[in-house]
């Protein structure tokens, strides 16, 4: 059995496991990291590496992520999607508001525009948060003015339901979604097979949830030890065998990390080891 490492998004072919920036900031995706200059470092080792997907947003620091993203980075390589996102801001308390008035919309594609030193955005998100002054269709028909103008690449969907994709793809063409999908989730989010009918990719952010699930004891961990493969590669060729369409996002601050992560994409799971990744989570 093989399965298939590359993916197209934006246009360009990409490998499923994709980095994300949210970590490259303060603790709760706040402030300023302690060490940039370190952080610079990994995003190029990342990039040296083979990651041709680099996930961020203006609202991560804020700027800080974009910021480091562009320091590392700019100018991009050509084979290099940078996807952002847009739709969202955040609260004094550190939480996640929504952001949709037109005028807010313009201002954070410029924002991303600036802090990335790009001239078009390759692929950008609307970070979908429920209460937010305009409607969710009416939102899209604010992006599809950005393409137009040359602002916007391609245009994503993040945090999204069955119900409200259906309604973005009779409207526009959609690039990709990004929503959260995790190991050992009992059950898959019902956008990931609505995706996959569609042949358009679905980015996972969270997929260890910020390392949580690796700190535990159990299965996971049992298995690493049997098969010699790390814990958060195994966790991540799981979620990549779920479906062709997944492409995993996790963030980290760790050249370790990195290395264990990038290695997923090479994992092809045996039923018997599925099956007890499956049972066991």
């Amino acid at each position: 059995m093989t399965h298939a490492t590359m993916i197209t998004l934006a246009g360009r072919p990409v490998g499923r496991v994709g980095y994300g920036t949210m970590r490259l900031t303060g603790p709760n995706a706040l402030g300023e990291p302690d060490r940039p200059d370190e952080l610079v470092a990994l995003l190029r080792t990342a990039v040296d590496s083979g990651v041709r997907l680099i996930d961020t947003a203006g609202y991560y620091g804020p700027s800080v992520a974009n910021r480091l993203v562009a320091r590392a980075l700019a100018p991009y390589p050509e084979e290099l999607v940078i996807a952002t996102k847009i739709g969202a801001a955040r609260t004094p308390d550190g939480g996640f508001r929504p952001d949709t008035s037109p005028e807010s919309l313009r201002r954070q594609v410029e924002q991303n525009l600036r802090e990335l030193r790009l001239d078009c955005l390759p692929l950008v998100h609307f970070r979908y948060l429920p209460g937010g002054p305009t409607p969710f269709l009416d939102v899209l028909s604010l992006m599809i003015d950005f393409q137009r103008e040359g602002l916007i690449g391609e245009l994503g969907l993040s945090h999204v339901t069955v119900e409200q994709f259906d309604q973005a793809a009779a409207l526009t063409p959609v690039a990709s979604v990004e929503n959260q999908a995790r190991f050992g989730a009992a059950e898959p989010d019902p956008v990931l097979a609505r995706t996959a009918e569609a042949s358009i990719p679905y980015l996972a952010y969270r997929p260890l949830e910020n390392g949580a699930l690796l700190r535990t004891d159990g299965p996971l961990r049992r298995l690493a030890g049997e098969t010699g493969i790390a814990p958060a590669t195994l966790a991540l060729a799981w979620l990549l065998d779920r479906s062709p369409n997944l492409v995993v996002i996790p963030g980290t601050t760790s050249a370790d990390h990195l290395a264990e992560n990038l290695a997923a994409a090479d994992v092809v799971l045996d039923d018997r080891l599925r099956h007890a990744l499956t049972e066991g989570n």
